[in-house]
């Protein structure tokens, strides 16, 4: 059904939640943004730092309140990972069990650090990888992100409540003596001509549940097939690993097939890549790579303070020339 999968197959590094950056050609337009933007809020001095992982402890991952339609019921005891391939309902019905546990650990966490790879097909055509380096703080919701690879140095802040509730952004090159940022509407058409989500939707718990909700499509649905298994990457590493396809296109199935990896340490998704369906009078049955991403280096013991999520941080680029 799906054309060259190993090929597509996750970086030793993404795929997979969510995070987008939100930088966009400089013009006329951002000039305006720019200008329109008041200055900067000044907040105490504080350190702002990338809190390492300590030793021995394990990674996880947070997000934002969950819909009330998706709240998981009351956790129950889950059996581990199925040891052989499971499909049918039995699989539906066990990794719906295991999302709703997954929702509710990633509730429990304040805030997190990582780093991302992803990669998005927007408007048809398929965006080059990226690497960032990302904040992101539960309540209030928060998201800083700063790109690594392939234009190092562009950085994206959102504060739930703060300025306007729009993203700050910046490119990180010299553009920035000309327009040092962007205050813009996430859901606009600037913020989203380089992204295929918004920033509000950045992050692993928005990542999972979504997955929840398809969970509970697929649970009633029997055009919808799931696979569990266990897989084992590259570098050896055990991951267990579902995999979803549908029939036929629908509006609540964005894509026609997905893979999902999960670590088996934290019990929550790290990675996925989807595929949009087939282009209207293609008949070559291919699949095209829709998004894919990849987290690690997730740090869920990470200290933030208000200057972690402030334009004025000193370590930050969004201060004006």
């Amino acid at each position: 059904m799906v054309a060259n999968r190993a090929s597509a197959s996750l970086p030793s590094r993404r795929w997979w939640v969510a995070v987008p950056g939100f930088i966009v050609p400089i013009g006329l337009v951002a000039g305006v943004c720019w200008w329109l933007t008041p200055p900067l809020e000044s907040l105490p001095p504080d350190s702002a730092r990338w809190p390492s992982t300590p030793s021995g402890t394990d990674p996880t991952l947070v997000g934002a309140e969950i819909p009330a339609e998706d709240e998981p019921e009351q956790a129950v005891d889950l059996p581990e990972w199925p040891e052989e391939r499971l499909e049918g309902q039995d699989a539906k019905q066990y990794l719906l069990e295991f999302m709703e546990q997954a929702v509710r650990r990633l509730d429990r966490v304040e805030g997190y650090s990582a780093n991302l790879t992803r990669q998005e097909r927007i408007q048809g055509e398929l965006g080059p990888e990226q690497s960032l380096r990302i904040k992101v703080q539960h309540d209030p919701f928060a998201v800083y992100l700063r790109f690594e690879a392939p234009r190092a140095g562009k950085e994206a802040l959102y504060h739930e409540g703060r300025f306007e509730n729009h993203l700050l952004a910046h490119n990180g090159d010299w553009t920035r003596r000309f327009f040092p940022r962007l205050k813009v509407d996430p859901y606009g058409p600037i913020a989203l001509a380089d992204n295929r989500h918004p920033i509000t939707e950045a992050g692993l718990a928005h990542l999972s549940r979504k997955l929840l909700h398809y969970r509970k499509l697929d649970l009633n649905d029997p055009m919808a097939e799931t696979i569990l298994d266990r897989e084992v990457d590259e570098d050896g590493k055990l991951w267990y690993s579902s995999t979803h396809s549908h029939a036929s296109y629908a509006d609540d199935r964005p894509f026609a097939y997905v893979e999902i990896r999960y670590c088996p340490e934290l019990l929550i998704p790290l990675h996925i890549v989807s595929y949009d369906w087939p282009q209207p009078g293609c008949d070559d049955g291919e699949l095209q790579l829709a998004e894919r991403y990849h987290y690690e280096d997730v740090n869920l013991d990470a200290s933030f303070s208000a200057i972690d999520f402030d334009p004025t941080n000193p370590d930050y680029g969004f201060q004006r020339y």
